[in-house]
């Protein structure tokens, strides 16, 4: 593949905001604005992914026309190796740069193997990453919290 004749603003692409809509397959994805590719990553499921995005206010900060288009590719092991190439191509402002919305972050440790395993069962048998399905559940486990208590 050329990634020079690769043209993201051309490739299928939907608003940041409808990013619920976005295909579930495997892909690279670009995160742009107007003309300039701020991001580029890869995912094994392009609606998982950024709907579970750590850089995803970073991404909204960058303005209402900011959009992610994405290139689909079916072979796992040339993801990375596009993905790469793309990047060091077109050199977007984020890729490699701290992000500001890290401390986001919650690191979870298993008191026993048993639990970390069946999520990661669970994570393989939808496509997406472990850590992708445990921010989806915690997600989940704080909406129905909050339910409970305005219901009480």
């Amino acid at each position: 593949m050329n990634v020079k004749t690769i043209n993201p603003f051309e490739l299928p692409s939907l608003p940041l905001d409808n990013y619920l809509q976005l295909p579930s397959y495997q892909a690279i994805y670009f995160v742009f604005s107007e003309d300039e590719i701020a991001y580029i990553g890869k995912t094994k499921n392009l609606t998982q992914r950024l709907k579970a995005h750590n850089r995803r206010k970073q991404f909204t900060k960058m303005g209402d026309k900011t959009r992610i288009a994405w290139l689909e590719c079916s072979d796992t092991q040339l993801l990375g190796q596009v993905e790469t190439a793309l990047i060091n191509y077109f050199k977007p402002k984020l890729n490699g740069t701290n992000n500001p919305d890290a401390s986001d972050r919650l690191t979870v440790y298993f008191s026993d193997d048993t639990t970390l395993k069946k999520i990661e069962e669970w994570a393989k048998e939808e496509n997406r990453s472990a850590s992708n399905l445990a921010a989806t559940l915690l997600a989940k486990a704080v909406q129905d919290k909050d339910k409970q208590e305005k219901s009480a």
